[in-house]
């Protein structure tokens, strides 16, 4: 049998050596003793080769009884055949650690799961010390003492006590696997200048003690009871001889560098390794890399700033910003133009485009050099056309690399975006998006993000699709809400709801987002509990907010729910800022378009006529050049027309349609439920929810196709399936014209449903019906 130190050899051969005993048969710990006795031998790697190989000869005899416990010593021959000739006539097996079962089963109770993992861990199943602890356990549980601490302690008594009984070059083989696991004898030989088979009894026993794990790891517990035991400055100077060697061959792995940089190992060569491993790292290990290049002794002046983009990258926006101010107040020029694009990077998460137009301003557009893209796309978002055209013109003077390439397209198609059409636009911003790499530098704005921003103002879901699928950072946070704001608009509330689920904002503008999309799932499924709840939520995200260029359709659905809730003042101020914003800009239509049929629904939902004029008027002004836009006034012309009574049946048919074709089903579906509200004739309003049913019947959860269908016979005190429907917006708070508007069917029908409801559970009032159902279970589980 074939164990470490510690894992019950001894245990088991007393156990063998009084079953043999007890049937009689003599027991000798040595092969002299041969026949006539069983021999049982502990300890075989202390043996001399001539002994394991007497011990071996044994085995060839069908009539000897030969059982041997060793450590596993790989590299002595003697013991390896011993091993294998007692496998051949017997068996040979190894004493595993003990597992979390085996520790609860071996406590009997005393204690929980956690604490035999933890015992499990520190002990690396090794009997003895698991014995230790358990032993401390139980005292603990006498003296109603919690078993955490004193079962460490136990543990690491006995690593303590096992330490002291091993030799310097074990104690030496263990503190380099500290440093770098599954050292081979070669490395060890080298580092510690002893001969090569020195260095494999070395290993040898290293293995054997004990504190290695099955993968040659020194346990996380051992390390500081090894630093004691051999003292701070012998480990350090084992550590540093190790790199050196390592860095010496080339076989220098990352996360031992690491360590060696935490450890206090500082050298050029160290600091080398990690910062060209950082330079191509994914975000989150350039930050680890450039962090122990700097504990390795790297320059900060030309690694601070690479790791404050990392940083920003990894979404630690705080270190970020502390590394890099030191830059923009004592940088060269060359680092504040770096410190100028991180800092504005991590303005823009923070949702302050203001800043990054500030910082822009400040370092002027000579001094931007290749940055001055972002310095357009940092004034554009504020709607400062004059700083935009400024940075344009320093921008075309940089040299044509791939990756300035990349920054003029980018500034290039939002330019475009102002004058000219939106597919020019959007085709040199994915021509940038198709010069990304997946780690690319920290900047204000992706290129996938603005296409898709600008496909979405101008309606083409699977344009949006299209451009976030292609992105070279595909689970970002940022591109993952914009695929749920596309599957919004495409009428999938529910895929949208998912989608918000499944992610976590850890920055301001994405949390905006996340906030804005809640509001408007909530609003297209007319669920003005949820709508209530999902602006109490956003509220504090509206307090803080700012607008810009970039987070215009954000703010239109908060604009929305604001004005539906009686809450309009609250974004006032914003709506304002994008006016002006718009206005500077030249209210161009790629972006005015979309914020249009804002100020529009905004005007119906305050059923505000003349709110309405000016927006509808830029609609019809972008009609003739945007079929976008000619959809959209179309649909205000009809807004305007019902929410004056007199609605034009073949207006609105058409204009729902469009609607629908321009990406907005929802809308469409909406707008043609509310006409038939409002028209007198019975053939019309037929006419109407008819088409409203046609362009919402896909709308996965929002606007659902509700078809007239008779009632199904219902037992007493039983609604038929439309009357559990309208009881279900009756309990939601909704008004007969929004349950209307929401199944399709007029407030008269309403009425009469909720008039057999009343009689049919036997209600004497409204409220006590409301009671009733509400009893009865008829209250919504959840979204439609």
């Amino acid at each position: 049998m074939t164990g470490v130190s510690g894992s019950g050899k001894t245990e088991l051969l007393d156990s063998c050596r009084s079953a043999l005993k007890r049937a009689g048969t003599p027991v000798s710990s040595t092969p002299d003793d041969y026949p006539g006795s069983a021999i049982v031998i502990d300890d075989a790697h202390a043996q001399d080769a001539e002994s394991l190989r007497r011990i071996a000869a044994l085995a060839t005899s069908p009539q000897a009884t030969v059982i041997v416990a060793s450590e596993p010593r790989f590299h002595d021959p003697a013991l390896r055949e011993l091993r294998r000739e007692l496998g051949a006539a017997g068996s040979a097996f190894t004493l595993a650690p003990l597992s979390r079962a085996d520790i609860l089963a071996r406590a009997g109770g005393t204690i929980t799961p956690v604490v035999a993992e933890a015992i499990r861990v520190d002990s690396g199943g090794v009997r003895a010390a698991v014995n230790a602890a358990l032993a401390a356990a139980r005292t603990a549980a006498d003296d109603s003492v919690e078993p955490d601490v004193p079962v460490r302690e136990a543990i690491s008594l006995w690593q303590q006590r096992r330490l002291r009984e091993l030799d310097p070059a074990t104690l030496d083989v263990l503190t380099i696997a500290g440093l770098h696991p599954a050292p081979d004898p070669d490395t060890i030989a080298e580092t510690l200048g002893i001969a090569h088979d020195i260095a494999c009894g070395a290993l040898d026993r290293a293995r054997g003690s004990g504190f290695l794990s099955a993968t040659d790891t020194l346990l996380a517990s051992v390390a500081p009871r090894l630093r004691v035991a051999r003292g701070e400055h012998v480990v350090a100077s084992i550590h540093r001889a190790l790199v050196d060697v390592l860095l010496a061959h080339g076989v220098l792995r990352e996360d031992t560098a690491i360590t060696a940089a935490h450890a206090g190992i500082t050298t050029p060569a160290l600091a080398q390794l990690l910062s060209d491993a950082a330079a191509t790292a994914p975000a989150a290990r350039a930050v680890t890399l450039w962090t122990a290049a700097l504990a390795a002794g790297a320059d900060p002046d030309v690694a601070n700033l690479p790791l404050a983009d990392a940083a920003v990258r990894a979404g630690d926006l705080d270190t970020a910003t502390t590394l890099v101010d030191t830059a923009l107040a004592d940088g060269s020029a060359a680092a504040r133009r770096d410190a100028v694009r991180i800092a504005s990077a991590v303005a823009a998460r923070r949702g302050s485009y203001s800043r990054c137009a500030a910082l822009y301003r400040w370092l002027g557009p000579e001094q931007a050099g290749a940055d001055a893209p972002l310095g357009v796309l940092a004034f554009l978002g504020t709607g400062d056309r004059a700083g935009a055209d400024e940075f344009t013109a320093a921008a075309a003077s940089a040299p044509p690399t791939t990756e300035n390439s990349r920054a003029l397209l980018l500034s290039t198609g939002l330019v475009t975006s102002l004058t000219t059409s939106r597919a020019a636009a959007i085709g040199s911003v994915l021509r940038s998006a198709s010069l990304s790499r997946p780690h690319d530098r920290a900047e204000p704005e992706s290129a996938t993000a603005i296409a898709a921003l600008l496909s979405l103002h101008g309606g083409d879901l699977v344009g949006a699709r299209s451009a976030l699928g292609r992105s070279a950072n595909a689970g970002a946070i940022r591109e993952k809400l914009l695929l749920g704001w596309t599957v919004m608009l495409g009428g999938d509330l529910n895929g949208a709801a998912d989608i918000v689920k499944s992610c976590a904002p850890q920055h301001f503008r994405d949390q905006v987002v996340a906030r804005a999309l809640t509001v408007a799932i909530a609003r297209r499924r007319g669920d003005a509990g949820g709508l209530l709840n999902a602006w109490k939520d956003a509220a504090p995200v509206v307090a803080e907010m700012e607008t810009d260029l970039f987070n215009l359709l954000p703010l239109g659905e908060l604009w929305l729910a604001a004005v539906r809730l009686g809450e309009g003042a609250r974004v006032t101020h914003l709506v304002d800022d994008a006016d002006r914003l718009l206005a500077e800009l030249g209210s161009p239509p790629v972006w005015a378009t979309s914020w249009s049929w804002y100020g529009v629904q905004a005007a119906i939902l305050s059923d505000d006529p003349a709110a309405l004029v000016p927006y509808a008027r830029m609609l019809g002004e972008a009609a003739n050049d945007d079929p976008f836009a000619a959809a959209l006034a179309g649909a205000g012309r009809a807004w305007l027309r019902v929410m004056q009574g007199s609605p034009d049946v073949i207006e609105v048919e058409s204009a729902a349609r469009k609607l629908d074709e321009a990406g907005l089903p929802w809308d469409a579906a909406r707008l043609a439920s509310e006409a038939a509200l409002r028209v007198d004739d019975t053939h019309s309003a037929t006419t109407l929810l008819q088409v409203a049913r046609l362009v919402g019947g896909g709308s996965g959860g929002g606007v659902t196709a509700h078809a007239p269908t008779p009632d199904k016979p219902a037992s007493a005190g039983q609604l038929s399936e439309r009357e559990a429907e309208v009881a279900r917006h009756l309990l939601l708070g909704h008004t007969y014209r929004e349950i209307g508007a929401h199944l399709y069917i007029s407030a008269k029908t309403v009425e009469h449903h909720v008039a057999r409801i009343r009689r049919r559970i036997g209600a004497g009032s409204r409220s006590e019906m409301l009671s009733m159902l509400r009893a009865a279970g008829y209250g919504p589980a959840g979204p439609e």
